[in-house]
């Protein structure tokens, strides 16, 4: 069979030895949280999330392999929800006979690479010229017989070809150790120069047009941000104070915002303490395509305090986009944010463990979903507003994250963020579901600042 096949099931044999004593684990902490209110030890909790993010990893590329042996009668995604309906998609990969056209297949990588583009500079040298040599190889293989295609075909199929390992760099699913990522790095830095490859591992390129990619993926690509419709210029707006900091508590009392620096100089200083009580110290599984299962730990809803709404300084715009921001912040703990501020610190070399989001006044028909890539498991699902991503008080870093706009109002807006990374300071601004931040490389991300605009 072919060797991605024996991939993903020795992938999914890995994952059924583990669910023996995963479940017992699992069931003892539940009886004892229901009969003595004892919190879900947090290695369990990093051991749901990595299997749950494995599962769905493991999901998306048995689906992506039925279609490219084009297996007919193979169940909608929505309704793969076990390990039992994986083994049954695998299976009917296996009846299939493994069928496929070779060249199809080699040319899907292919075409994968050629629909790459730096995030910054739309004609960057070092790729324009590997695309050149990916399209002679394209001709060269479009023009071949079974009999006597290039050597690169057979390398391709095996995933051994230096393109593999250079769009594994830079697929939104991948989750690649830290040991392995170098070497990664260091193969296609001999294959397509060091420009390319450094450009790759630090996230300035992404693909576009329609090649399918494996989930999770960017429906469209980013547009550019939007002039707003104004009738007069406008001018730039004035430069922001020090970001105000409202510290959640454990009731409905208000609590008056305090200086962010202060406050979070205030807290280290302080004893470790009990988290409030509508914030249990529990772990919260992010959210995925699957159904949830009886076992798995239900998330509570972030503390998002109201927001009172806005009106626009700009004539005619209307109501201003307001957003609730939640992070939790390492040794600080939770505290809300909004639109334009700065959620987090710098300098001080605390890591950003979770985050969820809201609009906030709602808007009818525009929603908002967002990803982080966790150390040491790599990107999460796509999980819906006001969802915790991420994994609160596990000592995981965020190492980057996407943010992007749903519904039917979601092309009349655009959503803007960017990051405060570890020896990288501030990113420049992403928006619309590009991805914000250093995959692999162990450098955390300390701060975010996020608003939505309407175009």
């Amino acid at each position: 069979m072919n060797a991605d096949h024996q991939q993903l099931q020795q992938q999914l044999n890995h994952l059924k030895q583990r669910l023996p004593g995963l479940s017992s684990r699992l069931s003892q902490a539940a009886v004892e949280l229901k009969e003595a209110g004892v919190p879900v030890d947090e290695r369990l909790s990093e051991q749901l999330i990595a299997y749950r993010q494995e599962f769905a990893g493991l999901k998306s590329r048995a689906i992506e392999l039925a279609k490219t042996y084009s297996v007919p009668g193979v169940v909608a995604p929505t309704q793969i929800s076990s390990l039992h309906d994986i083994q049954g998609v695998l299976q009917a990969i296996a009846r299939s006979g493994g069928e496929v056209n070779e060249s199809q297949k080699a040319l899907y990588y292919i075409d994968r690479f050629l629909s790459l583009t730096h995030r910054e500079q739309p004609h960057f040298a070092p790729l324009e010229e590997a695309k050149v040599k990916a399209r002679e190889l394209r001709h060269i293989i479009l023009n071949s017989s079974p009999s006597n295609f290039p050597p690169d075909v057979p390398a391709l199929l095996s995933g051994q070809h230096p393109c593999c390992a250079f769009l594994s760099l830079i697929e939104p699913g991948a989750n690649i150790a830290d040991d392995e990522w170098e070497r990664v790095v260091d193969l296609c830095g001999r294959a397509f120069g060091k420009p390319l490859a450094l450009a790759a591992s630090r996230g300035k390129l992404q693909f576009s047009g329609t090649v399918a990619a494996p989930a999770p993926t960017v429906t469209a690509p980013a547009p550019t941000a939007p002039a707003p419709t104004v009738t007069a210029p406008t001018a730039p707006p004035p430069p922001r104070r020090s970001p105000e900091m409202v510290v959640i508590a454990g009731s409905d009392e208000s609590v008056e915002p305090t200086d962010t620096e202060a406050e979070v100089e205030r807290l280290l200083s302080q004893q470790p303490s009990s988290p409030p009580s509508n914030l249990p110290d529990v772990i919260i599984l992010p959210s995925s395509d699957e159904s949830p299962s009886r076992s798995q730990i239900a998330p509570p809803a972030p503390n998002f305090a109201p927001t009172p709404a806005k009106m626009s300084g700009l004539s005619g715009v209307g109501i201003e986009v307001g957003l609730n921001v939640l992070v939790h912040i390492e040794r600080v703990g939770d505290h809300q944010f909004h639109e334009h501020e700065f959620a987090g610190t710098r300098g001080k070399a605390l890591r950003l463990e979770a985050f969820a989001l809201e609009i906030k006044p709602p808007i009818p028909g525009l929603g908002i979903r967002y990803l982080a890539h966790i150390q040491g498991s790599g990107d999460t699902p796509w999980v819906t507003e006001g969802e915790w991503v991420g994994a609160r008080g596990s000592g995981l870093r965020i190492e980057g994250l996407a943010i992007e706009l749903t519904g039917p109002e979601a092309p009349n807006y655009s959503v803007y963020y960017k990051a405060h990374i570890e020896r990288v300071g501030d990113t420049q601004e992403f928006s619309n579901g590009q991805f914000c931040g250093r995959r692999g490389s162990g450098m955390r991300v300390e701060g975010i600042e996020i608003h939505i605009d309407r175009n």
